[in-house]
């Protein structure tokens, strides 16, 4: 609603008044005396009449309010033609008249006004406005630190040619002219990365055409492995960052796993998913890059020993007459980064392996390993002077026979991670640990003993899906006992064929054939019947004797025996012999 002059609102007061105190039924030329002056609709003077001064017609509202004719699956058809005119920049280009030409011209009606139909858009939230809006963000809790770590790489506007410090200036670096940014080979890269919990800063510099996957290893081992003179270290449990070529290679990805760290990739364009790393790419651009213009490194290694000294002093509130301290509305009081950092427990605090086993972790590549009959595989870690045996029994999934993929993981005591393929694509990952208690015959003490008690495997999913189909086909039987029996599957409910017979099949259209001429040895001669045979099938049919005319009919006409397949149409002309009609019989009989 546009905002009122303050002449305006005076207006509105006194009109809520006159109509306070209007007899009744005279309310109506007030208000049509209002929409004259002001040029609105009686609808928006009752909007400013509540608005402004609070009155209220106390009219009951109508029982269809909030109700319209416009049918949904239409306007909501009108708004998708206008959000999916919106262009990478935000420009609207279509607009509610041009979308509802289109939407009548493909057949669906809209019988109210484009401003009645504005007001439907934005009431339902529908309109290019509303969705422009940002979706609510959620709230984050980060239990320790080094918990999440936000990771994001950036280019520096530093960059070092013939041996100097330069830094991009506006007027040599924009759009229309590319060629300068192509003269600088080798761009300085800024890694950043940000610790959920305490909001600890750390960044890295290198030179480098683009991001590459060698550049990210060597910041991860940077940031997560203890160095001198800082105090920052370890590997988080789950690590934030987008989808880079670099972030989402198979190497990376085989050193996460190792690493146990769960590896989360945000959409394109949702930078908020990170929000703590770029705000730190922002601090770090205006609050030490900014230095660099006054007193210039000579080389990368410089400008990364600069980089840590300004982070430790960031991170404890230490920069002379600045207050780096963190503010958050659960903390008493502003605290620095690093006394947050340090409230880290030991077990949380996870340390990076030596350099080296990270690079051999990179190529590690996955194998292959069949779970045996007592839901065990066998695998030797790299930790592992020999081949050692890895109990699956309880996993949810994992059954006999089942083929598992088998990588070693740096935590732990020889643990190990499997992956099981499943049908929806999602595989089931779990987190094992070696048999290591043993007696002193060499068998595991988890193994059952004979006479003491089985221990029985929890059932695996096969298993248990096998006991529900069990009871499904023969309820409240043992079904191995039931099939021993010839015990019929679901009681003989089940039709498997009988309803076939009940098919409906289409009328097909024949085809004339060809008949086979066949010689006529081949065919097959009439059955005769004996005379004898014949009478005593009419009488017992006609339910009477034969007359003279009819047995001296037969006994003519057929010398050799009755045809078997003309027997029933001679019946027939018997029964019908006295009607009115002649009928002929089979053999030529007509009956007068």
């Amino acid at each position: 609603m546009a905002s009122l002059s303050p002449a305006i609102c005076d207006y509105i007061r006194q009109l809520a008044r006159k109509l306070d105190d209007a007899p009744h039924g005279t309310g109506g030329k007030l208000l049509d005396e209002a929409t004259a002056f002001l040029g609105m609709s009686r609808q928006t003077v009752y909007r400013h009449l509540k608005k402004v001064a609070g009155w209220e017609s106390g009219r009951k509202c109508r029982a269809d309010k909030g109700t319209t004719s416009v049918n949904s699956a239409a306007l909501l058809t009108l708004a998708t033609i206008q959000r999916e005119s919106v262009r990478d920049n935000g420009k609207q280009t279509m607009h509610t008249p041009v979308a509802r030409s289109v939407l009548e011209a493909n057949g669906l009606q809209v019988d109210v006004s484009n401003a009645h139909l504005n007001r439907l858009l934005r009431d339902r939230g529908l309109n290019v406005q509303a969705q422009r809006q940002a979706t609510p963000a959620t709230k984050l809790r980060y239990p320790h630190p080094n918990h999440t770590h936000q990771v994001d790489p950036s280019l520096c506007l530093v960059y070092y040619l013939n041996g100097r410090q330069h830094i991009m200036e506006d007027s040599q670096f924009y759009k229309n002219k590319l060629e300068n940014l192509a003269k600088v080979k080798f761009k300085v890269w800024r890694y950043a990365l940000y610790d959920g919990a305490s909001g600890a800063i750390v960044v890295w510099y290198c030179e480098a055409a683009g991001e590459t996957q060698a550049n990210l290893f060597n910041f991860l081992m940077h940031a997560w492995g203890k160095q001198d003179g800082r105090l920052f270290h370890g590997v988080p449990k789950v690590m934030v960052w987008d989808k880079g070529s670099a972030n989402t290679s198979h190497a990376i990805g085989h050193l996460l796993r190792a690493l146990e760290v769960e590896a989360i990739t945000h959409e394109a364009g949702n930078a908020r998913a990170k929000g703590g790393v770029e705000n730190a790419n922002n601090v770090i651009e205006t609050q030490f890059e900014s230095r660099l213009r006054f007193e210039p490194v000579d080389n990368v290694e410089q400008l990364n020993a600069a980089a840590t000294a300004w982070c430790e002093a960031y991170n404890a509130n230490l920069i002379p007459g600045q207050d780096t301290r963190l503010r958050r509305d659960g903390l008493a009081e502003p605290v620095s980064r690093y006394a947050l950092w340090q409230r880290i427990r030991s077990d949380e605090l996870r340390l990076l392996p030596d350099v080296e086993v990270c690079r051999a972790l990179m190529a590690g590549k996955a194998v292959e390993r069949k779970v045996d009959a007592q839901l065990c595989i066998r695998f030797k870690h790299p930790k592992a002077e020999s081949t050692r045996t890895y109990s699956l029994s309880g996993l949810h999934g994992v059954n006999v026979g089942d083929v598992v993929s088998v990588r070693p993981l740096v935590y732990g005591e020889q643990a190990i991670q499997i992956e099981l393929q499943r049908y929806d694509g999602e595989p089931l990952v779990y987190r094992v640990e070696p048999e290591t208690e043993f007696d002193e015959f060499g068998f595991p003490l988890s193994a059952a003993v004979p006479g003491e008690g089985y221990k029985s495997h929890a059932k695996t999913v096969a298993e248990a899906a096998g006991e529900a189909m069990d009871e499904l086909a023969f309820p409240g039987q043992d079904a191995t006992a039931a099939r021993q029996k010839g015990a019929v599957p679901f009681g003989g409910e089940i039709k498997v064929h009988s309803y076939l017979a009940e098919v409906e099949h289409p009328s097909y259209l024949q085809r004339p054939g060809v008949e086979i001429d066949t010689p006529a040895h081949a065919k097959a001669e009439p059955v005769l019947l004996d005379a004898v045979t014949v009478m005593l099938r009419i009488r017992k049919e006609l339910g009477r004797n034969l007359t003279v005319q009819e047995n001296q009919f037969m006994t003519a006409r057929f010398k050799d025996g009755v045809p078997e397949d003309q027997l029933a149409v001679l019946i027939e002309q018997f029964k019908n012999a006295g009607k009115d009609q002649p009928a002929r019989a089979a053999g030529g009989l007509r009956v007068v």
